[in-house]
């Protein structure tokens, strides 16, 4: 069902040739996302509009932090940690057995705060992208077959793994088990040509599924079940992550991008590449700090 009448708060015209990678800070009450193509970490206030940005070295993919605040940044080729504000990272890990022509693409911490990560063919033609769990410094594959890898995203019980295969328009949900294992893989929701590919998502307090339509213009709900509940459009046709913030978590703020657009389309979505803030009637959930 689509949502028209859903109120998009704001429009930050901070335009990104590929915003990405949502990320809402509890302890900051600040969002944090990154712009790949850009190469730039971005940080909002909402409460004062405090905006605030550092170019990186190389595209930067996502962020998260320690419950100390610490930051750590997906990188095209490893995992840094990083203080923007003093321009210093220091490396973590580095994917060297993945293709040259991969790059990391999304991630997220699940209940416990450990991290999920996947990477994709940045030529976005061969399915050489994988899934992976950080732990103790180290890559463990999980899961593999992605030209595009996206989410992930955990149920509010931490029983489940969503995880999307953008290129097939496919949603996938896994079983996580109590050892951090995933089984169980099976397709939790398909995308038609209209509603674009899967990017981004995020799940609020009641297990609803929010994805970002990436060429659809918009973003979607869905029940735990796998059955559509909702569609917002936004005036961007390239929709790419999503996540719920504010002091009460009641805000959603969604991330777009205008790479790839030519010079008619642009005219046509000058908001394309623009932060978006929308109050969708129900709350989120606080993101896990990630272990040390």
């Amino acid at each position: 069902m689509s949502d028209s009448a859903t109120e998009i708060i704001r429009c930050w015209d901070i335009p990104a040739l590929l915003g990405e990678g949502a990320y809402w800070s509890d302890d900051e009450n600040c969002l944090y996302w990154v712009d790949i193509k850009g190469q730039l970490l971005h940080r909002l206030d909402p409460v004062t509009g405090g905006h605030q940005f550092w170019p990186q070295p190389e595209p930067i993919c996502w962020v998260t932090q320690t419950a100390t605040g610490k930051m750590l940044a997906g990188f095209a080729g490893g995992l840094y940690w990083l203080e923007p504000e003093k321009g210093i990272r220091q490396p973590l890990l580095s994917l060297t057995h993945e293709p040259a022509h991969n790059r990391l693409n999304d991630a997220k911490t699940d209940r416990h705060g450990r991290l999920w990560f996947g990477s994709m063919d940045n030529q976005e033609a061969q399915p050489t992208g994988s899934l992976y769990r950080l732990r103790q410094a180290q890559a463990l594959l999980m899961d593999s077959g992605y030209v595009v890898s996206n989410g992930p995203a955990f149920s509010p019980d931490g029983r489940y793994l969503y995880h999307a295969s953008s290129t097939e328009r496919r949603v996938y949900r896994f079983t996580l088990t109590e050892d951090c294992e995933l089984s169980g893989k099976q397709v939790f929701t398909q995308f038609n040509e209209e509603m674009g590919y899967p990017d981004g998502m995020t799940v609020d307090v009641e297990g609803g599924l929010w994805v970002a339509q990436w060429g659809g213009g918009g973003i979607c709900r869905f029940h735990p079940d796998g059955r559509l509940d909702r569609r917002i459009p936004l005036p961007a046709p390239q929709v790419t992550s999503l996540a719920f913030g504010g002091e009460n978590l009641d805000r959603l703020f969604v991330t777009t991008a205008h790479i790839g657009m030519n010079e008619q389309q642009k005219v046509q979505h000058p908001n394309a590449g623009c932060l978006f803030e929308l109050q969708v009637g129900v709350k989120g959930l606080a993101a896990s700090h990630l272990e040390e």
